[in-house]
């Protein structure tokens, strides 16, 4: 528009007669046309900077992230209690399991907290990450058995066969182990803070400082 502006004024400048009062005017035709042009350039610069200040805002979506469930009494699987059994993180809190014959059966991570376990047989049985939480075994066979990770804090060993079992790391804070076989037992890092030992009986037992336990060995026997 502004170049317009300024060929409309030449224009008129070619087309008028001599004479200073025409000169005069063609003068101000152009000097008008100039400031028409130079107005029209700023006011389009001012509505290209609005247009750039008030575009939309861009915004950037909060990332999403995901959070594992903690197994629930509801969520938690169930399974049937036999020899050899995938009974992984099952809820078997509170539960009685007196005398129960369970050999090999995998009960890695699940919820006994409070169970009674009284004269079951667990020989050989994966009780890795298991809560054993107050937990009653007494005369139970728990021979060979993975306790690795296990948490039983309270817990009462009487008479139990023990020997040979995995307890790496196992939670024994205020267990009792009361004349419990311990022999050949792996306690290294186990948690023993308040521990109650009464004539359990230690032999090659690796403890959870990873000194070895020969209380109760016979040489040559």
């Amino acid at each position: 528009m502004a170049a317009g502006l300024v060929a409309l004024a030449l224009v008129v400048t070619a087309c008028g007669g001599g004479g200073d009062d025409e000169e005069a005017e063609e003068a101000a035709a152009v000097a008008a046309a100039e400031e028409a042009a130079a107005a029209a350039e700023e006011a389009a610069a001012a509505a290209e900077e609005a247009a750039a200040t008030t575009a939309a805002p861009t915004t950037t979506a909060a990332p999403t992230t995901t959070t594992e469930p903690v197994p629930t009494a509801s969520t938690r699987p169930t399974c049937v209690l036999e020899p050899n059994a995938n009974c992984a993180e099952v809820d078997l809190s509170g539960e009685n399991m007196a005398g129960m014959i369970l050999p090999g059966i995998d009960l890695s991570g699940a919820n006994m907290e409070g169970t009674l376990l009284n004269g079951a047989m667990l020989a050989g049985a994966d009780l890795s990450g298991t809560n054993l939480a107050g937990a009653a075994m007494s005369n139970t066979n728990l021979a060979g058995a993975n306790m690795d990770d296990v948490k039983a804090p309270g817990a009462l060993f009487f008479r139990s066969n023990l020997s040979h079992a995995s307890m790496v790391r196992a939670d024994l804070t205020a267990a009792v182990l009361m004349e419990a076989d311990m022999k050949s037992v792996n306690m290294t890092g186990a948690l023993v803070n308040g521990i109650v030992e009464r004539r359990s009986f230690w032999c090659n037992t690796i403890y959870a400082d990873g000194t070895l336990r020969n209380d109760n060995c016979q040489i040559g026997g």
